[in-house]
């Protein structure tokens, strides 16, 4: 990395330059495009607010028209003078409220409730235009009704308006929903008598079709109403909390919600409220397109000179420093034939083990087809560091004593002390070269901490390390010593399968025994009256 850096100072500095650049007018000026956007975005959607609260006034003025004019034509005072016994006012206010019911659309139902809670006329009309006159048999008492006792309450030319509530008047929610604010006046006789009530219902439905498609309603009680894209109404607890009479509620970075209260009947409010989307950048973009891409086009042309450049000189130090590592491998081979032969099996052995352990979930992104790579081409050096000891220990015939044992394991150190040289020295800090340092230092570890020469538990021990340490073992007991037989793969399985916690990784002796047919296979192929004829297989 450093010698690549070195060799394009210039071009890196280009890229610097044009990348700071490129940031500040993007910055700074998309930045202030965006800002001036969402002003008046914002501006907008304020604007939106109050026309819609004036709307929502004005159709309220027409609900509380309509009431009291129904109450103030001659038909029903008089039946209420009568103490609702006239038959004929009774017939006329029927046709009345039917007519406004079938015309306007927006009431749900329009009823007189005599003072006992009793419903002595009520006219019904559904979303489908089906408009009715209830027979008297069908009529209920609503004595025990909070809007009924709520009315009762009210002096002459007051209006009671109930909380937007689902429509329970046959004690169930009605599916779909079915919003529904009730407007009701006492009626007084003559002689300043309270006889009654005259409600409407309101379909409230009629109120959220004012609002723009961003809108929705929140009520005193906390619920939160809209209108859905198929028109069905959603009606919800809300998770919103407006504190202030009017303002702006920012969920996040780039989303707001507007919110303005409305009294909609004296005492009475809502909160209209429009959510919305702060303005990306795109027009900002749009304005910097041509310099953006000249700066881009200009940084392509000058990365492609400069790969072009330093292609095949990046290549042949790639290919220089491979042909090192293997000539630091070849040296141990060709002091000890076996040694070479060794290498070979393991190298197999440690790809196809590695592809068996990226199945595993946990390994999945750790063995990477470029951790594979580097796998087969760093195991031949795990032994490398056996150029450091004495011939007469490395190549002995018979069972080794203890304190050669003890020179042998130095081969480790040896091995780790080449290669970080090499790292210390020139900053190395590609992927390949350490892992080559971790199998050389790490592979004679165990996972139970009883290993050399660090004594590295668990996972404290490299990955490749441990891969490596099941592939040499293996190797070691099917392989022949000048002081031991070669031993079948079957002796291999049991001695594995026993160790494991105890020298081997269990998630690596699991995906070995998911493919230890071919550790054989791979095994009886490079023997050793063969192997110099099969060194280029590849599993």
């Amino acid at each position: 990395m450093r010698r690549f850096i070195k060799h394009n100072v210039l071009f890196l500095l280009i890229v610097v330059t044009l990348s700071i650049f490129f940031w500040m007018i993007v910055h700074f000026g998309g930045n202030q495009i965006y800002d001036n956007e969402a002003k008046l975005q914002h501006e907008s959607v304020d604007a939106q607010l109050f026309t819609t609260k004036e709307i929502i006034r004005a159709l309220f003025r027409d609900f509380e028209q309509d009431l009291f004019l129904l109450k103030n034509i001659p038909n029903t005072k008089n039946y209420v003078n009568d103490n609702f016994e006239s038959i004929s006012c009774k017939n006329s206010i029927k046709e009345i409220f039917y007519e406004l019911a079938k015309t306007s659309g927006r009431y749900y139902q329009i009823r007189i409730i005599d003072s006992s809670g009793q419903e002595i006329i009520r006219v019904n009309h559904s979303l489908d235009g089906t408009t009715v006159i209830v027979p008297d048999s069908q009529l209920q008492n609503k004595k025990n009704r909070y809007y009924f006792q709520e009315a009762m309450k009210m002096d002459e030319n007051q209006i009671y308006a109930s909380p937007i509530d689902l429509n329970i008047e046959n004690e169930k929610v009605e599916i779909p929903y079915t919003p529904v604010i009730r407007l009701a006046t006492p009626l007084f006789d003559s002689e300043g008598k309270k006889m009654g009530i005259l409600i409407l219902n309101v379909y409230f439905s009629k109120v959220l079709e004012l609002l723009h498609k961003n809108m929705f309603i929140q009520t005193e009680d906390g619920y939160l109403i809209s209108l859905n894209s198929d028109k069905s109404v959603n009606f919800r607890k809300s998770d919103y909390d407006f504190t202030e009479r009017s303002g702006r509620l920012e969920l996040s970075d780039i989303e707001t919600i507007h919110y303005s209260t409305v009294e909609f009947l004296p005492g009475r409010h809502l909160i209209i409220a429009a959510y919305h989307k702060h303005p990306s950048l795109n027009a900002a973009l749009q304005n910097l397109t041509l310099t953006s891409t000249l700066i881009f086009v200009l940084f392509l042309i000058l990365m492609l000179i400069v790969v072009y450049l330093n292609f095949s000189k990046t290549k042949d130090l790639i290919g220089a420093q491979k042909a090192v590592m293997s000539s630091l491998a070849m040296l141990a081979e060709r002091r000890d034939t076996e040694t070479g032969h060794h290498l070979q099996r393991t190298r197999e052995y440690a790809v196809m083990l590695a592809k068996q352990l990226r199945k595993n979930k946990k390994y999945r992104k750790i063995i990477t087809s470029e951790f594979i790579e580097n796998l087969r081409d760093t195991a031949p050096l795990h032994d490398m560091g056996k150029v450091g000891i004495r011939d007469s220990i490395l190549l002995k015939e018979g069972k080794l004593t203890k304190q050669e044992y003890e020179e042998m394991k130095k081969h480790t150190i040896i091995g780790k002390q080449i290669l970080q040289d090499a790292i210390d020295r020139y900053k190395l800090k590609g992927s390949y070269i350490i892992m080559a340092r971790n199998i050389c230092a790490y592979h004679h570890e165990k996972y139970n901490g009883e290993g050399y020469p660090e004594g590295l538990k668990g996972e404290e021990i490299p990955l490749e390390a441990r891969i490596f340490a099941l592939c040499d073992a293996y190797d070691a007991i099917r392989s022949k010593r000048p002081y031991k037989d070669e031993l079948p793969h079957e002796e291999a399985l049991r001695r594995i399968k026993a160790d494991i916690g105890k020298h081997f990784d269990p998630d690596i002796v699991d995906a070995f025994l998911e493919c230890e047919k071919e550790f054989e296979r791979v095994s009886n192929i490079y023997n050793s009256t063969t192997a110099k004829n099969l060194r280029s297989f590849r599993s």
